[in-house]
């Protein structure tokens, strides 16, 4: 018998989620970069047996365009779910009809598992920081997705908390939340880095939300962009559980 609901962290922001006998990949990476700091998953983790494939936006950590062929070979009946304004970006490495192009208020039924399509903000450069991508002229190019029909998971993508996002998110009765914690700051900004939450924003926004779960990423992937993973341990101070999983390696979720 399948496991309710299970994930794997595959490093940075990707995450392998069982959920209600679906498999929904979000935002793996495996393709080199200099500034890696951390090594790939397996394949087997981020391409086999995946049956929706979730981006959030289009930055190479989460929209990994070399993996895409691999993932389509390897998981024949998959879908790739992507914001509308960044669908472009993978025409001739998705079949169109496994692509799915999404707006923030979106519904999907993903096999029987319920999702949800919701805001976020961050920004494709510094220069159209930090907003929902609608500045660049086609629509918002950042979304996070609730999973579940009952006590979502969510995983946000790359954001900061604003009025707008807490609005969107408040009312859904989070459970888990998947949250960045790598924050920004002047020096990252002046190297063209968009930044995301911090540790202590993400603590607050899960205790907004009455996660009973925060699992902290997008705190390893890259020299010069990097956090301890217990700062999220020490900003919560026992207010909410918070569960760093080893990378690869399934956690049972209750």
């Amino acid at each position: 018998m399948a496991t309710a609901r299970r994930l794997t962290w595959l490093g940075q922001a990707g995450f392998r989620l069982e959920l209600e006998g679906v498999c929904v990949v979000v935002d793996p990476w495996t393709s080199p970069h200099e500034l890696r700091a951390v090594p790939p998953p397996p394949l087997e983790l981020a391409a086999d047996g995946v049956d929706w494939l979730l981006v959030t936006h289009e930055h190479l950590d989460h929209l990994d365009l070399g993996l895409l062929p691999v993932v389509m070979r390897r998981s024949p009946s998959v879908r790739v779910v992507v914001p509308a304004p960044v669908a472009p970006l993978v025409e001739g490495r998705v079949p169109s009809d496994r692509l799915v192009a999404v707006w923030p208020g979106d519904r999907l039924d993903l096999d029987g598992l319920a999702a949800r399509v919701l805001p976020a903000f961050h920004g494709v450069s510094m220069e159209d920081a930090y907003g929902d991508g609608s500045v660049l002229g086609e629509g918002p190019r950042f979304v996070g997705y609730a999973l579940g029909a009952s006590r979502p998971l969510y995983h946000p993508g790359d954001t900061v908390v604003t009025d707008a996002l807490l609005e969107a998110v408040g009312p859904l009765g989070v459970d888990v939340a998947l949250l960045p914690i790598n924050g920004r700051d002047e020096e990252r900004e002046a190297r063209g880095i968009v930044g995301n939450m911090d540790a202590v924003e993400a603590v607050e926004l899960a205790l907004t939300m009455g996660a009973s779960v925060l699992v902290p990423h997008h705190w390893d992937g890259f020299e010069g962009n990097t956090v301890p993973p217990g700062s999220a341990v020490d900003a919560a101070d026992g207010r909410v559980h918070v569960a760093v999983p080893a990378r690869w390696l399934p956690l049972d979720l209750a």
